[in-house]
């Protein structure tokens, strides 16, 4: 039985990957990047073969709907969609296409996806966190700890030629580095909260579903909630999972997202919690009736958003 402490060190080493469930979906044609860029939170008409971008397609809400990790090749635009179909994303391209050259196809029995360090093929989506790419926003004022995460697509039936371990194993990683991903998204779920207008929103370009509201949050509001993570007391020997609880004192502030066991870090956890539970706060954890008590990282912070009154504010000596 492998050690999953081993795993994520052989993982952060490069000397192993997970196997990502996802679907791929292959998109060509003249005018596929007018359309794409139209329709998603990412700048990309101005993609040139090998960039890897990150994307978000959001509800006239500014709601997150899908993650989509984007790869240009020669002669078309790659779109990796974690956990979900490409077959769906595909349709919901096509179903938005009027009179452009924009083609796309499900090719996802086509291609593995697997994750980790280092690339184990040429075909690479290359994450772009935790760099602020053009266009994005941080609120976080802390340095953003280190992340190097690496997307390979092989041949359908191509095995990678290092060892394969089991794909939890990502999660503790993920968690340290404040790293968000579909785990973390629910009905409810905005840019804003999650700080994904890090890498996923050019908050400069032309109009896509949602913009309106993201700008709107991004210069005069506020989100609602907003991402945290949490170093969670081990003594007990309980672990928390998804959807488990998090109470301040007896009211229920949030919810964590995913958790996991740190090689390094011990019990870790992403939540998510109401905006305005103060960043000193003591919070607990709840799993299977037992509390656990869980010391407060900020991630985002509660002043997220309304940076168009900063910007007015007058300076101060």
């Amino acid at each position: 039985m492998s050690n999953p402490f081993v795993d994520q060190r052989r993982l952060v080493e490069g000397d192993a990957v997970v196997p990502l469930p996802a679907g791929v979906v292959r998109v060509t044609g003249t005018d596929r990047h007018l359309v794409l860029g139209n329709v998603l939170s990412q700048e990309l008409t101005d993609l040139s073969p090998g960039d890897s971008r990150e994307a978000l397609e959001l509800d006239g809400q500014g709601r997150i709907q899908r993650v989509v990790h984007v790869r240009e090749v020669d002669d078309a635009t790659l779109l990796v969609v974690p956990g979900q179909s490409g077959a769906d994303f595909a349709a919901w391209i096509d179903a938005r296409v009027f009179l452009e050259d924009v083609h796309p196809a499900d090719v996802s029995t086509d291609y593995s996806v697997w994750g980790g360090t280092r690339a184990v093929g040429p075909l690479t989506w290359v994450d772009p966190w935790p760099a602020v790419a053009p266009g994005g926003h941080t609120y976080s004022e802390a340095a953003a700890p280190d992340w190097t995460w690496v997307e390979t697509l092989l041949a359908a039936g191509e095995q990678p030629q290092v060892d394969v371990v089991d794909g939890t194993v990502v999660d503790a990683l993920r968690v340290v580095a404040g790293r968000p991903a579909l785990a973390e998204v629910d009905d409810r779920s905005l840019p804003h909260e999650l700080d994904w207008l890090r890498t996923a929103v050019h908050l400069a370009k032309g109009c896509y579903p949602g913009q309106e509201t993201v700008a709107k949050i991004h210069n005069v509001g506020h989100p609602p909630r907003r991402l945290v993570r949490l170093h969670l007391d081990g003594s007990e020997s309980v672990f928390v999972a998804h959807g488990d609880p998090v109470y301040e004192g007896g009211d229920v502030v949030g919810t964590v997202t995913t958790a996991g066991v740190h090689f390094d870090e011990g019990p870790v956890a992403l939540a998510v919690i109401k905006r305005g539970v103060d960043v000193d706060a003591t919070l607990t954890v709840e799993h299977d009736g037992i509390r656990l008590a869980a010391t407060q990282e900020v991630i985002v912070p509660p002043s997220a958003g309304a940076t168009a009154a900063e910007r007015l504010r007058p300076s101060r000596p």
